[in-house]
C-alpha cells in the first residue's frame, strides 16, 4: 500500500508529536523515577543510570509504536523502572551464586567462556557457515533477506522489521516460511542422495 505525500507528511507530523508528547512526560517524571530507582537499586549510582537510561529507551519504544493513550504515565514508567532493577538484582544473585559455587570448591579448576578455540572447531564452524550461506542464497528473495538479518547478521526481528519497513509479525513469518523451505530441500536431497 502505497501513501501519497500529503499522508506521509501526516504520518510524520503525528509521529513528531508523539516524540515530543514523550519528551514531556519524560521530563515530567524523570526525578521522581531517578529517586525510586535510587531507592530500589539501593543507591547504586552507576546500576541506577544504567537502568534510568534503558527506562527512557524501553519507554520511548513502547510509547512511539503504542496507539493508546496512558492514563497515568508515572505508574507506567514507575513499572518499566522497577521491572529493570528487578532483572538487574536477578543478574547479580545469579553472578553471586556462580561466584559462591565457585570460591566453595577450591580444589576444582574452573575453565572461562572465552577460552581459545581448537582449530578443528574453527574448520567446523567455518564449514557450518559456509553451508549456512549457501542454503539461504537459494531462497526467494523476501525470505532470503529475512534469513541473512537474522542468521548471518544476527539482528533481532525489530531491527529487521524497521530495515526492510515489515511489521514483526510478517518478519516472524518469513523467517518461519524460509525454515520450512529449507527443511523440505534438505529432504528432498536426502531422497536422492
Amino acid at each position: 500500500m502505497m501513501l501519497h505525500t500529503g499522508e506521509l507528511v501526516a504520518a510524520k507530523q503525528r509521529q513528531l508529536k508523539g516524540h515530543s508528547e514523550f519528551w514531556t512526560i519524560w521530563l515530567e517524571n524523570k526525578e521522581k523515577l531517578l529517586s525510586c530507582c535510587h531507592r530500589w537499586l539501593r543507591n547504586d549510582g552507576d546500576k541506577v543510570e544504567d537502568v534510568l537510561a534503558l527506562t527512557c529507551e524501553k519507554a520511548f519504544r513502547a510509547y512511539s509504536q503504542s496507539n493508546y493513550k496512558i492514563e497515568n504515565e508515572f505508574a507506567w514508567l514507575c513499572r518499566i523502572a522497577h521491572n529493570l532493577c528487578m532483572d538487574e538484582h536477578r543478574a547479580k544473585a545469579k553472578h553471586q551464586d556462580i561466584v559462591n559455587h565457585v570460591s566453595e570448591l577450591p580444589d576444582h579448576f574452573f575453565f572461562a567462556d572465552n577460552q581459545s578455540t581448537s582449530l578443528e572447531s574453527d574448520h567446523w564452524n567455518t564449514s557450518l557457515y559456509n553451508k549456512l550461506v549457501k542454503e539461504i542464497s537459494i531462497l526467494p528473495t523476501d525470505l532470503r533477506l529475512v534469513m541473512q538479518y537474522k542468521f548471518l547478521y544476527e539482528m533481532e526481528y525489530a531491527e529487521i522489521a524497521a530495515r526492510l519497513q515489515l511489521s514483526l509479525e510478517n518478519v516472524r513469518k518469513r523467517v518461519q516460511l524460509a525454515r520450512r523451505q529449507l527443511i523440505s530441500l534438505k529432504e528432498e536431497y536426502r531422497k536422492y542422495s
